[in-house]
């Protein structure tokens, strides 16, 4: 959750023992006293930094949504291509979601049904990636990589809401170790999106479209020809 070289603050260790007690027993268990034991400091200084419980769970993934997408912005603008973008983008999520099972458990099976939290810093904060990944597909659409009449919003939906579900899947199942991780997943799910909506490239040289009568009489044609050629031949 905090860059490992260097020592954790007060604070980092009061984020790291919320998120880890909030994903484990749900927000309205949890409780400021285990908390600060956990920490290591005490109630008074929570309340100094955080000012109530819900600020304490709200600034946690505004804190962690940052530093990935800090993280994120020093890679993306130097990947070619848009697919190559949203892919990066895309593993940016997962490998987020799955080094840090806390972080997605609090994230898809707490706060995204909570109201409030959509009108958050933290919520700003997740939303950023998932624009920069809609303004991928939106200039894929504009360079003609995907099809002219693809919906963006649509595709972001069905690219954001698979990899969800398959986390949410994922934990309540008790996050169970597979031969085939969520991150060895991504790559299939990916090309079946991209397969329904890359762009065709047209094909050179000139296509006919016969009926068959029309095409009749051309075989017909193409017969007198061949016959014409070979009596030359035989007269020759």
């Amino acid at each position: 959750m905090t860059d490992k070289s260097r020592p954790k603050t007060r604070k980092d260790r009061i984020m790291d023992a919320a998120l880890r007690i909030f994903a484990e027993k749900g927000f309205q268990i949890a409780t400021i006293t285990e908390i600060s034991k956990e920490a290591g400091v005490s109630e008074a200084t929570i309340y100094e930094y955080f000012g109530t419980k819900e600020d304490l769970l709200f600034a946690i993934p505004e804190k962690i949504s940052n530093e990935t997408f800090e993280k994120s912005s020093k890679v993306i603008p130097y990947i070619k291509g848009v697919e190559g973008k949203i892919r990066a983008i895309l593993l940016f999520y997962v490998q987020l979601y799955q080094s840090n099972p806390h972080y997605s458990a609090l994230v898809l099976l707490q706060l995204m049904s909570n109201k409030r939290f959509r009108h958050t810093p933290a919520h700003a904060a997740i939303r950023r990636s998932s624009h920069v990944l809609l303004d991928c597909i939106k200039t894929g659409i504009e360079d003609g990589t995907f099809k002219k009449d693809s919906n963006p919003y649509l595709i972001r939906s069905m690219l954001m809401g698979a990899i969800e579900h398959l986390f949410i899947h994922w934990h309540m199942q008790g996050m169970p170790k597979r031969k085939t991780s969520i991150a060895d997943m991504l790559d299939p799910l990916i090309e079946i999106i991209f397969d329904g909506i890359r762009a065709k490239k047209e094909e050179s040289g000139t296509t006919l479209y016969l009926k068959l009568e029309d095409a009749n009489v051309f075989e017909k044609l193409f017969q007198k020809k061949d016959s014409g050629a070979s009596s030359k031949d035989k007269n020759k």
